[in-house]
């Protein structure tokens, strides 16, 4: 894993994670909600949910850059449920460096992060039908809770289930 570097994100890097994210749907998600359904959303738009983000206050997402390129984010934020609680609202990595074990490293550095903030265990919600991420969580300990949603996401229903580990 040659020049690969993990950092927390910054302001300037909102144009990068816009890319890369939108590289990331369009491999996971493509033949499940059609190419032309993501393309919807425009990239100015992506781009401003991501400068907002980067200046709330709260944990920033995490990045894996490979030469300072960004190639991966994870986004999460702590809730207090009954147990304080990690949700991650977003974890890409860009197809062309999908099974290299990025992913996985990414997730321990922030797995940590979410415990030393106090978090008791994790949560996300999946696109029913990622297979790919599915796998991934999987093999992390992610367990369905049985607990399920259906949001409209430009105009289409999208049914996700929830997952979840301990820390």
């Amino acid at each position: 894993m040659q020049g690969i570097s993990l950092r927390l994100a910054r302001p300037a890097d909102a144009a990068a994670m816009t890319v890369m994210q939108r590289a990331s749907w369009l491999a996971a998600y493509g033949e499940m909600l059609g190419e032309d359904v993501l393309a919807q959303l425009a990239v100015t738009d992506h781009l401003q949910i991501w400068q907002r983000r980067l200046a709330e206050p709260g944990p920033l997402p995490m990045l894996i850059c490979q030469n300072e390129v960004v190639i991966g984010l994870l986004y999460w934020q702590p809730v207090q449920e009954a147990m304080m609680t990690a949700r991650i609202c977003a974890l890409y990595l860009h197809p062309a460096h999908w099974r290299r074990g990025y992913g996985k490293r990414l997730w321990q550095a922030v797995a940590m992060q979410m415990r030393r903030a106090g978090c008791e265990c994790v949560r996300l919600w999946l696109l029913d039908g990622n297979r790919i991420g599915e796998g991934f969580y999987q093999r992390r300990g992610f367990v369905f809770d049985g607990q399920e949603r259906t949001l409209t996401s430009l105009g289409q229903p999208c049914l996700q289930r929830q997952m979840f580990r301990l820390l």
